[in-house]
C-alpha cells in the first residue's frame, strides 16, 4: 500500500513512464502537449518527493497524501487522452468502409 512519501514518488514517476501516445499525433497538437505537461509534472514531483523521502523519511499522510493524489488525476488524465485517440480510431475506421476480417 501507498503509506510513504517514497510511495508517493514511485507512482508519480510510473505514471509519467506509462503515459504514452497510442499512436503519432500531429506534432504540436495539444494532445501531445497535454502529454508532455503530465510526464514532465509527473517526473519533477515524483523525482521531488523520492529526494525529500530520502532525507527526511517517510511523512506523514498529510505530507505524501496530495502527491498520490496528483498521480491518481494524472493517471486518469492519461487514461481520457488514450480514450479519445482509440475513440477517433474507431470512428476513422468504421467510416473507412474497409473490411473487418475476423
Amino acid at each position: 500500500m501507498n503509506e510513504s512519501m517514497d510511495d508517493a514518488g514511485c507512482c508519480l514517476l510510473s505514471v509519467a513512464w506509462n503515459v504514452a501516445p497510442l499512436a503519432e499525433g500531429q506534432p504540436g497538437s495539444r494532445r501531445a502537449d497535454l502529454r508532455r505537461t503530465v510526464v514532465s509534472v509527473c517526473r519533477a514531483a515524483g523525482h521531488g518527493a523520492r529526494d525529500w523521502a530520502a532525507r527526511h523519511g517517510a511523512g506523514t499522510e498529510t505530507e505524501y497524501r496530495p502527491f498520490l493524489q496528483l498521480a491518481d488525476v494524472a493517471y486518469e488524465i492519461a487514461t481520457l487522452l488514450l480514450l479519445v485517440e482509440l475513440a477517433e480510431w474507431t470512428s476513422a475506421f468504421l467510416f473507412s468502409g474497409a473490411p473487418v476480417r475476423l
